[in-house]
């Protein structure tokens, strides 16, 4: 970091900046420090900045100046509708403190979200990068595995690239914001599916005396088939939030549709069969 002057005051001016200090902003935070000592976290709740304090990684509420900010807060579909405030907010600060910095997005994103807030906000250099974190699996499939890009223009995408490649992220180059946005929702999108998929054949075995397992084993030796398990339903944040989005933007959703309610209707029989609470999906 270094000190910059300006208005009668010095201001410590930061390479990167994470915004956002959930699982995802922290991993983010905790791979950058390897190779950049010159990072700060930034987040609303002093919950957050404490635990990435106890971790070493200097945090504020205040949103810092920076020469880089990466956006990693939550998104939510809220009253039928994809929720961008979280993201809309961040851009907002990053416009007020350096309109000239690299704004890279990892969040889930609604498709067109990121180019109205780049014009909004007067942002200069935008690229979208969605996370493929996985918690239970750092080591093959943590911050630093392959992922897609996709920035607001030329400069954007230079800008992206080097910064990405400084912290040894590998990247898949797509030609628009908005089809790394689409990317994010349809890889989501798609595990839904295939765990819908193995729910509907647990009823279908359920109901004729069949063991699911059985079946299930004896099909994936098939070298094409993978059938997922099922388990307790579809839960946590992500991929009940991302049909959604999916959904959102086109009403006929025949397919869609078929596995959000299967998905209901499987943890509803789960739930009476093992005498547990029906887990609703947060969104």
């Amino acid at each position: 970091m270094f000190k910059e002057k300006g208005r009668g005051k010095i201001k410590i001016k930061y390479k990167v900046c994470i915004i956002g200090l959930g699982n995802i902003g922290l991993a983010v935070a905790k791979h950058v420090r390897k190779y950049c000592p010159k990072i700060v976290g930034y987040d609303i709740s002093q919950k957050a900045i404490d635990r990435a304090q106890n971790l070493g990684i200097n945090s504020f509420s205040a949103l810092p100046l920076a020469d880089t900010y990466v956006i990693a807060v939550n998104t939510w579909f809220r009253n039928g509708q994809p929720d961008m405030n979280a993201v809309s907010d961040c851009c907002s600060k990053i416009a007020l403190v350096n309109p000239c910095a690299l704004v890279t997005i990892e969040s889930t994103l609604s498709v067109g979200t990121t180019r109205k807030l780049a014009e909004l906000c007067n942002l200069k250099y935008v690229a979208v990068c969605p996370d493929r974190w996985w918690e239970e699996d750092e080591i093959n499939h943590g911050v630093a595995q392959l992922r897609v890009i996709g920035a607001l223009d030329e400069g954007s995408m230079k800008k992206a690239l080097d910064f990405y490649a400084s912290i040894k992220v590998p990247l898949h180059k797509l030609s628009s914001l908005e089809h790394a946005e689409m990317v994010k929702i349809v890889e989501n999108t798609d595990r839904y599916l295939k765990i819908a998929y193995a729910e509907q054949l647990k009823i279908i075995c359920d109901k004729n005396g069949l063991n699911f397992e059985e079946v299930r084993e004896a099909a994936n030796t098939k070298w094409n088939v993978e059938i997922l398990e099922a388990r307790e339903g579809i839960g946590k944040e992500c991929l009940p939030k991302d049909i959604q989005y999916l959904r959102n933007l086109d009403p006929a959703n025949i397919l869609l549709d078929a596995a959000v309610q299967l998905d209901e209707c499987y943890r509803h029989n789960f739930a009476v069969l093992y005498n547990t609470q029906i887990k609703t999906p947060k969104n």
